[in-house]
């Protein structure tokens, strides 16, 4: 169907260029919690399963999960490590349809084969602190990544039309300070830093490919956008007794304007007007976040933790984009809701050198079923972690964790209009069943000066 009006050409270039950018508003999931947010900061909270890291107070990770603990360590302290993240993410076609010019209008199964993306993703975290004024106060630094996630389905996947390939990667800094107040009661908070990278590509459907449009007929929109953010955390620790200490702490949301493009490329024939570049501003709000958790020392060698966590997901509520070309802003709902985990851990000192832990935790999706997509495939979560301690020495230790998460299965139901407004209006019908897993394997090594 050719393009004859004039007037739809020098609009439609700007028509597929705005539906490029509402699959920027699919911001990629990291696939792995709530949301977007990664929990794991070290192998002994992934060991934990992630549950009494703001009450534990046993390394480094405790600047993250609350500054207040850095005064139960004793010296001087550096500790690194590495979480490697294999989201193991399946989507099985259930019946995906496409209805376009070339398939007269009548909505037709199209090509695409199962989705499946997985492969394993590095993230290192480094934590330092430091006594002053004889152990009351502390001064620290934590490097993390607290989201983050690269998900490749391939370009020929039936649900390439949503996305196909993503990445979202951030860099948070976090200097820290916290006061010890009295023998029970310390202080602790840092300012966060935040780079954010974002990136998302998806497929864009020839509408005059015969019989429906097919992987090698597609075009290709290309999203891309980065920002620095900032925002702050706080933490209590109470410690009543030897056996007793709970932990309370709170992370501010954080707002994230992601500056970048949108990018469309391999529209061919009349389309290829189409083909083109426009700059763009995003904003990202992610949620504040609230923990309160337990440790219990039940004998010398048992320790008991429990924890619940709140997130502030509806602060995620919509993604507007915003056009340097002055284009009206496009605004896609998100109706993340508010969620929480739960969950209880145990530490085992087998002798003075080796320490066993385990745990297991409940992780709420704050994704609909409504809105839910390929590029935030989330859903209720379940993890089960183990791990191990070494003290090399005094001053040296060593610390493995392993966490298997399963994710509830969880249907994807979703209409995509193309072209709207034009001759070659189309659409297509994303059809899809979640099956899904995340392993996750860390190392750890901390040093204590002058132990």
């Amino acid at each position: 169907m050719p393009i004859t009006d004039p007037c739809l050409r020098r609009r439609f270039p700007p028509a597929v260029l705005l539906f490029a950018a509402a699959h920027l508003t699919n911001l990629p999931s990291s696939a792995l919690a709530g949301g977007i947010y990664v929990p794991m900061k070290g192998a002994t909270a992934t060991g934990s399963a992630n549950v009494g890291l703001a009450s534990a107070a046993r390394d480094g990770s405790t600047l993250f999960y609350n500054p207040a603990g850095m005064t139960r360590l004793g010296d001087t302290f550096v500790e690194i490590g590495v979480d490697a993240i294999n989201a193991d993410i399946a989507v099985d076609n259930r019946g995906s349809l496409a209805g376009t010019p070339g398939s007269a209008g009548q909505e037709v199964l199209y090509a695409g084969s199962r989705g499946h993306g997985d492969g394993w993703i590095p993230v290192p975290n480094l934590f330092l602190g430091t006594p002053l004024m004889d152990g009351r106060i502390w001064i620290g630094l934590a490097v993390t990544s607290p989201f983050g996630l690269e998900l490749d389905y391939g370009p020929e996947w039936f649900g390439r039309y949503d996305s196909y390939n993503n990445s979202i990667k951030t860099l948070d800094i976090a200097p820290t300070l916290a006061y010890r107040i009295n023998d029970a009661w310390s202080i602790g908070g840092g300012i966060d830093i935040q780079y954010a990278d974002a990136q998302l590509i998806s497929a864009l459907p020839d509408p005059f490919n015969p019989g429906g449009p097919t992987p090698g007929s597609d075009g290709r929109s290309k999203l891309t956008g980065d920002g620095w953010g900032t925002g702050f955390n706080i933490g209590l620790l109470y410690q009543p007794s030897e056996q007793t200490r709970v932990g309370l702490h709170y992370r501010s949301g954080m707002d994230h304007t992601l500056k970048g493009s949108a990018e469309v490329s391999g529209l061919r024939g009349p389309l290829a007007a189409a083909n083109g570049r426009s700059d763009t501003r995003t904003g990202l709000d992610l949620p504040d976040i609230l923990t309160l958790s337990v440790t219990q020392a039940v004998t010398s060698r048992l320790t008991l933790m429990g924890e619940v966590q709140w997130f502030g997901w509806d602060a995620f509520d919509e993604i507007r984009v915003r056009f340097a070309s002055g284009s009206p802003d496009l605004v896609r709902p998100q109706g993340f809701e508010n969620t929480y985990t739960v969950g209880l851990a145990a530490e085992y000192a087998l002798d003075p050198r080796w320490t066993l832990r385990g745990g297991i935790q409940y992780d709420e999706s704050p994704t609909t079923n409504a809105l839910r997509n390929t590029s935030i495939p989330d859903s209720d979560l379940l993890w089960f972690g183990v791990g191990a301690s070494y003290s090399v020495s005094k001053q040296l230790r060593l610390d493995v964790g392993y966490a298997y998460g399963r994710f509830a299965r969880a249907d994807i139901d979703l209409t995509l209009p193309f072209y709207a407004g034009t001759p070659l209006e189309s659409s297509v019908e994303v059809r899809g069943e979640t099956d899904s897993h995340v392993d996750v394997l860390s190392l750890s090594v901390s040093y204590v000066f002058g132990g």
